[in-house]
C-alpha cells in the first residue's frame, strides 16, 4: 500500500496497516513528518487572486530557468509549500479527542496545546510505530493511475535531492496494490472572486494576504485590519489581533457556522460581506500605479464597499480567511473535475466545482467505484485525531481482508441517503 502524506492521517494509516502485517510506503514531499503541524517562520508564497479553482499541476516547476539562483530553502518551499501554523497557534480541540488509540498524552498535558507539542506527538507516533523508516521524504506523488491489465496502481514520483548549492530531481514509477490519500485539507488557499480585490493585491501586495500566511500579530499592532471569513481561522486570528492592539472588521455572510460571534472584544466589529474594493484615483493622472510604496502607518488609499452600501476606509491590511480548496492534482482529470458542477459530474468524480467536498466515498473513506483507493482525513466539519485514528483502523481491517465492504450498489445507495 502506498500512503500519500505523512501528517496525522498518513501516520495513523501507516501504523495500523503495519500492525496488520501489510507492507506500506509513505510518500512525503516535506523533509519530516507532521503535515500541517510543521511550523515555519517564513510564510507560504502568495496564492493567485482570485483562487476559486485549484490550479493545474506544474510538475516541471523546478525545471524552469527562473529557479536558477534560488537557495535550497527556497527550492524546498516550492516543492513542499509551507503550512498554515502560526507562532502562537494551539490545538483547536482538547486532548480528549486530540489523541489516538496508539499513543496517549503525557500526564499533566494541558487540554489545548501549543503547536510544538502537537508536532512532537506526531513525531513520537511515527517513530514508535516505525512509520519514519517506511517514509520517502522529499518525495511527491505526481500521477496516480490504475493499470487495467492487472489492477495495479502506478504512482509516478519525484524526489528532490538538495544540497546547499544545488539540487536534482529523481523521477520513478512505483507499483502498489492500493493507494491511501492522506494529504490533508490545508494546501491550496481559497481566495474569493471579489471585484477589485486583485487590484488591491497587485498594487499593495504586502498588505493583502491569506490566513495561511499569517504568523504573528506584531505587524498589525495599532492598525485597522479587515478579516474576510467567518470560520475558525478568522475567529482565531481576529482574537489574537484585537488582543494585541489592532482594530478588526470581520466580514462574512451570516451562516449557521459563523464563528465571529465567539470574538468578544470591543475592537472587533462584525460587518456584512464585501461587495467591492476600490482604489482611489492617483493625484498624478499620467502615473501608472504599480506596487505603490506605503509607509507602515499609512492606510491603503481605497474604499471597501459592503453589502447594504456601507463604506470602510483607512484599512491598513486585509487577511483572507476563507479556507482552502480540496485538490488532489496527482489523481488526474477523470477523478478531479473542478470545472464541473456536482449535478453534472459523473459517478467517478472525486472533486467537483464546489472544491470542498470529496464525493463518491463510502463512509468518507473508500472510493466507491474502486475501494483500493481510499482517503483518510477528508471529513469537512470534524477534524480530530481520534476520528482519523478510527478511520485508519477501519481501513486496516478492510485492506487486511478481515472485513468486507458492502456491494457497490449498496454503497451508492448509502451515500445517496447521506
Amino acid at each position: 500500500v502506498v500512503i500519500i502524506g505523512a501528517g496525522i492521517s498518513g501516520i495513523v494509516s501507516a501504523a495500523h496497516l503495519l500492525r496488520m502485517g501489510i507492507s506500506v510506503t509513505i510518500l512525503e514531499r516535506a523533509d519530516n513528518v507532521g503535515g500541517a503541524w510543521r511550523y515555519s517562520l517564513q510564510p507560504d508564497r502568495d496564492p493567485p487572486f482570485p483562487s476559486i479553482r485549484p490550479p493545474p499541476p506544474e510538475w516541471d516547476d523546478l525545471e524552469q530557468p527562473w529557479v536558477e539562483g534560488l537557495s535550497s530553502e527556497e527550492v524546498m518551499s516550492f516543492f513542499a509549500p509551507r503550512g498554515p501554523v502560526y507562532a502562537n497557534m494551539k490545538s483547536r480541540n482538547s486532548t480528549t479527542i486530540m489523541r489516538t488509540s496508539l499513543l496517549g498524552w503525557p500526564e499533566g498535558t494541558e487540554d489545548y496545546m501549543d503547536h510544538e507539542k502537537v508536532l512532537a506527538y506526531l513525531q513520537d507516533l511515527a517513530r514508535i510505530y516505525h512509520v519514519e523508516e517506511k517514509t520517502r521524504f522529499c518525495t511527491r506523488a505526481e500521477t496516480v493511475a490504475k493499470r487495467e491489465s492487472d489492477g495495479r496502481w502506478l504512482v509516478r514520483t519525484c524526489e528532490l535531492i538538495a544540497t546547499p548549492t544545488s539540487y536534482t530531481l529523481k523521477k520513478e514509477t512505483l507499483e502498489f496494490d492500493a493507494v491511501v490519500v492522506a494529504t490533508g485539507r490545508y494546501n491550496v488557499p481559497r481566495v474569493p472572486d471579489v471585484p477589485g480585490l486583485p487590484d488591491w493585491k497587485r498594487e499593495f501586495p504586502s498588505r493583502i494576504s491569506h490566513s495561511k500566511q499569517y504568523r504573528t500579530p506584531d505587524t498589525f499592532r495599532g492598525k485597522t485590519v479587515l478579516v474576510i471569513g467567518g470560520f475558525i481561522s478568522s475567529m482565531e486570528i481576529t482574537s489574537e489581533l484585537t488582543s494585541n492592539g489592532a482594530k478588526v472588521y470581520e466580514s462574512a455572510k451570516d451562516t449557521m457556522f459563523d464563528f465571529r460571534d465567539l470574538v468578544d472584544h470591543k475592537s472587533a466589529e462584525k460587518v456584512p460581506m464585501v461587495t467591492r474594493f476600490i482604489i482611489e484615483a492617483d493625484n498624478e493622472p499620467n502615473l501608472v500605479p504599480s506596487r505603490r510604496f506605503l509607509d507602515d502607518n499609512t492606510p491603503i488609499p481605497g474604499k471597501v464597499i459592503l453589502e447594504g452600501g456601507r463604506v470602510l476606509e483607512k484599512i491598513h491590511y486585509v487577511i483572507i480567511a476563507t479556507g482552502y480548496l480540496t485538490s488532489y492534482p496527482f489523481l488526474g482529470p477523470i477523478l478531479e473535475q473542478p470545472s464541473v458542477s456536482l449535478q453534472d459530474a459523473d459517478e467517478k468524480a472525486i472533486t467537483t466545482s464546489d472544491c470542498r467536498t470529496v464525493h463518491n466515498l463510502h463512509e468518507d473513506i473508500f472510493y466507491i467505484p474502486d475501494p483500493t483507493l481510499a482517503f483518510i482525513g477528508v471529513t469537512h466539519f470534524v477534524s480530530t485525531f481520534s476520528l482519523y485514528d478510527f478511520q485508519a483502523q477501519v481501513l486496516a481491517v478492510v485492506f487486511a481482508g478481515r472485513v468486507r465492504l458492502p456491494s457497490e450498489a449498496a454503497m451508492k445507495a448509502e451515500q445517496k441517503r447521506r
